[in-house]
């Protein structure tokens, strides 16, 4: 709580009426790299509590997010709640639209507190946020997936890194300086 009160973009986000301090994170990849346009399709995975889904819609995007929490009602914004390393989930994403410009992904996993087990669940989620993008994103759609660094962050990068044109780790300014967490950031991906 004392981290928050003396937290910036916590406060700014108040004021702003964002869901999350992460809207900022968000608000800053695009800025740099151009990720959602107007008019464009947007798939936000681990959407709760919102803040990532309502970036998108004040950028112009229709948003489809996606949480296996339940998450209060944005306007113009489809919420699926599921888990999205169920293929009953893939579906229900199937049935609102076949294809996105980018697929978003701030999804965390439940911290232990251990480093190594800690970056391996983040590692196992961007595995499936990366299964969902292949499945989804058009030719030459974006995805930016949130990871903890660790041993396995480098094979998981290689293992991205084919299917898209731009490709690289970023840590937006928004992203606290003790947090362990990184971007990835594809664009341009190529259906392989």
């Amino acid at each position: 709580m004392k981290r928050q009160k003396q937290d910036y973009y916590y406060w700014e986000a108040k004021k702003k009426g964002y869901r999350s301090r992460a809207a900022f994170k968000l608000l800053q990849m695009n800025r740099a790299f151009k990720l959602i346009k107007q008019g464009s399709w947007v798939l936000d995975l681990g959407a709760a509590p919102g803040g990532w889904s309502q970036v998108a819609v004040d950028l112009g995007a229709n948003v489809v997010a996606v949480d296996v929490n339940f998450m209060k009602p944005i306007e113009g914004v489809t919420f699926i709640q599921g888990d999205i390393t169920k293929e009953e989930t893939i579906e229900k994403i199937r049935e609102v639209r076949d294809y996105y410009d980018t697929v978003i992904c701030d999804a965390s996993p439940k911290i232990t507190g251990k480093w190594t087990i800690d970056h391996l669940l983040s590692v196992d989620l961007a595995k499936a946020a990366f299964n969902i993008a292949k499945q989804f994103l058009k030719q030459n759609g974006n995805f930016v997936v949130k990871i903890f660094q660790g041993e396995e962050i480098q094979r998981l990068f290689n293992e991205f890194k084919p299917h898209f044109r731009f490709k690289k780790f970023h840590s937006p300014k928004a992203s606290r300086k003790r947090s362990a967490e990184v971007y990835f950031i594809g664009k341009g991906f190529k259906k392989i």
